[in-house]
């Protein structure tokens, strides 16, 4: 995975406190979708979800907000980002649901879980094989027709329209209220840290990794989101 600012304790706070909204548009309204789509699937008194990408907190906190009977099992592998989302968490509520795991998917207890999300997290690895180990990895960890929730930012860099669309996002995050600082450093991460690839390369991804009846439910700007079944 590409080193990046989450690993910084000051960033981490900032994230947490702020949160994504101002860089993802409708984040608020994807997270409530999410919800629905994983309600489908699973019961609403008893369901257990691994959430890929936990740091921060705010998809487990909405989740178990909405769903006061889901267990989660987090797994981020920043400890900066860890403790935020412990206190998020434990804002909204739900610590008692939850397990953390410092590291990747692979640490991930391998049992089959009833659904799964991968939110705003498969950008920060390289496509050279990691990213679809940790959607083979998702898959192994998932029971039979169980549905993963999974929402990335799909700029192909090497398109000749990246910088268009990076200038879009870092629009879009400006008018949204995030400090110029920010924006900038963010921007220079889509090029220089982020491994971001295209809305196709992540179907796919997914296909590859066996994942089927994948189905686009979300799309902001540059932003997209599937579900799709193990």
């Amino acid at each position: 995975m590409s080193a990046c600012d989450y690993a910084d304790e000051k960033f981490a706070a900032r994230y947490a406190a702020d949160g994504p909204a101002q860089f993802v548009p409708g984040y608020h309204f994807m997270h409530q979708m999410a919800v629905q789509l994983i309600a489908e699937s699973v019961s609403d008194e008893a369901a257990e979800l691994l959430v890929l990408g936990a740091g921060g907190g705010l998809e487990i906190a909405r989740f178990g907000s909405a769903k006061p009977h889901w267990q989660f099992t987090g797994v981020d592998p920043s400890p900066e980002m860890l403790n935020q989302a412990r206190g998020t968490v434990r804002e909204a509520g739900v610590e008692g649901r939850v397990t953390w795991v410092q590291g990747y998917v692979a640490d991930a207890p391998m049992r089959p879980f009833d659904a799964a999300t991968c939110l705003l997290t498969l950008h920060f690895m390289e496509d050279n094989g990691e990213k679809l180990d940790a959607l083979v990895n998702i898959k192994a960890r998932l029971k039979k027709g169980a549905p993963l929730i999974l929402v990335d930012l799909c700029l192909d860099q090497s398109a000749d329209d990246f910088d268009l669309h990076r200038d879009r996002y870092a629009r879009f995050a400006l008018d949204s209220g995030a400090a110029e600082e920010l924006v900038e450093q963010t921007r220079g991460r889509l090029k220089d840290v982020l491994a971001t690839v295209s809305a196709e390369r992540n179907v796919a991804l997914l296909r590859e990794s066996g994942f089927s009846g994948i189905e686009l439910f979300y799309a902001g700007l540059s932003w997209r989101g599937w579900i799709a079944f193990a």
